[in-house]
Order: C-alpha cells, then sequence, then structure tokens
C-alpha cells in the first residue's frame, strides 16, 4: 500500500503534472487553461491506470472482466488521490488521506478479486 503511495508521489513530481501553471490572464481564460490542463492530467492517469490493469492482469491472471473493473477502480482512485495531493493541506493529513484512499481501493479490489489474486496483489504492492 505504501509502495503505491510513493510510486504515485514520484510520477507526478516527476511528469510535472502535480500544478498546473497560471499566468496573469483573464479569468475566462485562466478556467479554460485550468480545465484543460485537468483534462490532460485526467488523461494521463487513465493511461497509467490501463498500464496497471494490464501489469495486474498478467501478474494475478485477471479475466477481461476483472481488469476492467480494477481499471476502473485504479482511475477513481488515482483522481481521488491527485486531489489530495493538489490540496494545501498538511503533510500529515495528506498522508492520512491518501493512507484511506488507497485502504477504499484496496476494498473495491477485494469485491473484485478472488482471494488469492487479491493477497497476491498486497506481495506484490509490499515494499
Amino acid at each position: 500500500m505504501r509502495a503505491f503511495i510513493i510510486l504515485l508521489l514520484l510520477f507526478i513530481c516527476t511528469t510535472g503534472i502535480a500544478q498546473p501553471q497560471v499566468e496573469d490572464q483573464d479569468p475566462k481564460e485562466k478556467l479554460k487553461l485550468v480545465e484543460a490542463q485537468l483534462e490532460e492530467v485526467n488523461k494521463r492517469l487513465e493511461e497509467l491506470a490501463e498500464q496497471r490493469a494490464v501489469l495486474l492482469q498478467q501478474e494475478l491472471n485477471l479475466s477481461n472482466y476483472a481488469s476492467d473493473r480494477i481499471k476502473k477502480v485504479i482511475i477513481k482512485y488515482s483522481i481521488k488521490a491527485n486531489k489530495v495531493i493538489q490540496s494545501n493541506a498538511s503533510t500529515n493529513e495528506k498522508t492520512k488521506n491518501l493512507s484511506n484512499i488507497v485502504y477504499f481501493q484496496n476494498e473495491e479490489f477485494k469485491k473484485v478479486l478472488t482471494v488469492h489474486q487479491f493477497y497476491k496483489y498486497l506481495k506484490l504492492t509490499d515494499i
């Protein structure tokens, strides 16, 4: 679980998607720019979710249906994690919120994966 948080934080920091840059512009232009950047971030998160779902499909021997459901869960919680990272909350608050996100993501994974697949997934994410 901690591995996912660490990897997500490293990805966001290294790709430069953490903070959209908005110059002094008309408020409508700023809004359009921020919306475009948000759409780009969400698209990138979806691409990464697709890659992670393919990896998990191979490692856990998932069906296409299970892989698709896992991908949707990953996208949902990646977007939530990105919002937490972008927030102005303290580091402790962010850590707590990210831990909660990982917990609830895992709870949804339990609904999709078999017991064996879920424990194998936990082993994959444990450093």
